[in-house]
């Protein structure tokens, strides 16, 4: 398995690094250490002021000392990460630009990624990195933030019968097997309303759920021929989101949230709203969105 991890080298790092190298060691996997270096920038004098305007060279020395002083606080943290196989890039713009072309590049299997706590007057003016590296990657991104993953609590998987979803089963078979972690199946059961005579519509939505009640069943063999004994939870709700959000507010032992992301077009992102951006925003754990490098 191949993590990419951006860093901020903020508070939240130390938290990041450990929970990398948990993942990383129980899948014998490889990690990159990304940081992006705030570019050098000035506020050019007008004439009248008998000041002269800092030339091209003196931003690239300042560009390049906070590049050095990077470079040597990732190779701390690279020796730190030993023995798991590390490497560090350093580029130099803004990070969320940069964390989305490193995706491209290096085409890791899982990002993982701090996520700080902001005032609601920050996150209307600059945003949410780690929002905007969810709403436009192209692969599964686990997001740290509320509380560090031990892997030994509850995995809640949020399952919704898409066809992401079921690559998000395959994936986090895959992901959970090595840690023994407790796992909650969760679906949401929306109503539906159908034009048609109400006692048709009862009979119809009543041999949907049950349907659906068979394939879960399924699922939960899947999960017990890898060596998994799932929990299955089942909630009617119309809003999917607040169900989940409440779901995990009402556990004590939630350690970590599955969920897929479909990758709505940017106009229905903005129309309808992304699910699992939502549930990031709201639940205060450890949140993995699956997606699968579809771009189309």
């Amino acid at each position: 398995m191949k993590i990419l991890v951006p860093l901020d080298i903020s508070d939240i790092t130390n938290v990041v690094l450990r929970t990398v190298k948990r993942i990383a060691s129980a899948h014998k996997g490889e990690v990159i250490l990304f940081h992006a270096v705030s570019p050098a920038f000035y506020i050019p004098y007008p004439e009248s002021l008998t000041v002269d305007v800092i030339d091209v060279k003196v931003l690239q020395e300042i560009e390049e000392k906070k590049k050095s002083e990077a470079k040597e606080k990732l190779q701390g943290f690279a020796d730190f990460m030993k023995p798991v196989d590390t490497t560090i890039e350093i580029e130099v713009g803004d990070p969320r630009d940069l964390i989305l072309e490193m995706e491209d590049k290096e085409n890791p299997d899982l990002v993982v990624i701090g996520s700080h706590k902001k005032g609601l007057v920050e996150k209307i003016l600059i945003g949410s990195t780690a929002e905007k590296i969810v709403k436009h990657s192209f692969r599964p991104i686990l997001v740290i933030k509320g509380s560090e993953p031990s892997f030994k609590g509850r995995a809640v998987i949020a399952y919704d019968f898409s066809k992401t979803a079921e690559r998000m089963l395959d994936f986090a078979l895959k992901f959970l097997k090595p840690f023994g972690m407790k796992i909650e199946l969760l679906h949401i059961d929306e109503p539906f309303d159908l034009p048609i005579v109400e006692r048709i519509g009862r009979a119809i939505y009543q041999r949907f759920r049950e349907e659906k009640r068979k394939y879960m069943d399924r699922i939960r063999d899947r999960f017990r021929e890898a060596g998994i004994e799932p929990e299955v939870t089942y909630l009617d709700s119309r809003d999917p989101k607040e169900a989940i959000v409440s779901r995990i507010r009402e556990l004590e032992d939630v350690d970590l949230l599955i969920m897929g992301s479909r990758g709505l077009s940017g106009l229905k992102r903005i129309i309808l709203g992304s699910t699992s951006t939502e549930v990031l925003r709201q639940v205060e754990v450890p949140i993995l969105i699956y997606k699968d490098g579809d771009r189309g």
